[in-house]
């Protein structure tokens, strides 16, 4: 019997800017100076929705899925979450800049989705007690060793299982890259969720919603920026690296990087799988909301 299984990260480290001749993250739409190098081990698959077919035809998923559509799977509950457990330990989501920020700290911050490895003890696709990681451990050693990456941020607010076995296994492989790097999740820190969607917030004031929204970007991006004699890269997330750190990264870019309000949402787009005003992908009109609305001045002076 499938269990109930059900399926967004901050990283620091010193100057990691790209050359001609290294890889971009495909949706990265920072200056140069502010681009980083992408990890060759390091996957910046980006998009929206359960698994996707090119996904379904890798051996260890087949195995799963046993040849089930995306309709077939969507229909089933317990393989739906099976699947995007799946999809978020098999795509990362990712990109990265490099920031200065006001108080004259500077970070490179990459942002995506867990990086929890890929075969593990508690992972849906493993197929045996004898498998071993897959990439997604070489790329948090690289995070480690070539950006020197010390902390991760993690605001996912799903209290699933999948979630806290990501999040266990993301520790525990961040550590053994990096025993003195830090780990901070939100919910621990501020005892409830980060929510992105505005008429969640209780109240009847949307001014006042919007703010607590506001409250907890720059909680957030206050954490990421650390203080002056902390050192190394930071990696951010939520669950799947799509509206809470679209959210949080587009005001860091912003707000922190500098770039236009036009390239912030057009570099978020790209990580929700938009392709037009049609076929929408998972874009959220709070995100938007909330990078267009975000006033910069009155957090970040």
């Amino acid at each position: 019997m499938i269990p109930p299984w059900a399926i967004c990260l901050f990283l620091i480290s010193g100057p990691a800017v790209a050359s001609a001749a290294e890889s971009r993250f495909s949706c990265s739409r920072a200056p140069d100076q502010r681009t980083v190098s992408k990890p060759a081990s390091c996957d910046d698959t980006h998009g929206f929705g359960l698994i996707t077919p090119d996904q379904l035809v890798r051996p260890e998923l087949k195995l799963l899925f046993a040849g089930k559509s995306e309709s077939d799977i969507e229909k089933d509950p317990q393989l739906k979450n099976l699947a995007l457990e799946a999809k978020f330990r098999t795509t990362s989501n990712m990109n990265g800049a490099r920031f200065r920020f006001r108080s004259g700290v500077e970070r490179t911050v990459f942002r995506g989705s867990y990086l929890a490895p890929l075969f593990s003890k508690t992972s849906v696709t493993r197929k045996s007690k004898n498998d071993l990681e897959d990439p997604r451990a070489e790329c948090m050693r690289s995070l480690v060793t070539d950006h020197r990456l010390t902390k991760i941020v993690n605001y996912d607010e799903l209290d699933w299982p999948s979630a806290k076995n990501l999040t266990a296994e993301e520790r525990e492989s961040l550590l053994r890259f990096n025993p003195k790097a830090s780990y901070w999740k939100f919910n621990e820190s501020a005892g409830r969720t980060f929510q992105y969607k505005i008429s969640k917030v209780p109240g009847a004031d949307e001014t006042v919603r919007k703010r607590f929204i506001f409250d907890d970007v720059a909680r957030i991006i206050r954490e990421i920026e650390g203080k002056k004699e902390d050192s190394g890269s930071v990696y951010i997330h939520c669950y799947g690296g799509h509206h809470r750190t679209g959210a949080v990264y587009g005001v860091l870019q912003k707000c922190i990087g500098g770039l236009s309000v036009e390239k912030v949402i057009e570099e978020y787009r790209c990580h929700i799988g938009y392709e037009s005003e049609d076929r929408r992908g998972g874009q959220h009109p709070d995100n938007e909301t909330v990078i267009r609305e975000f006033p910069c001045g009155e957090y970040f002076t």
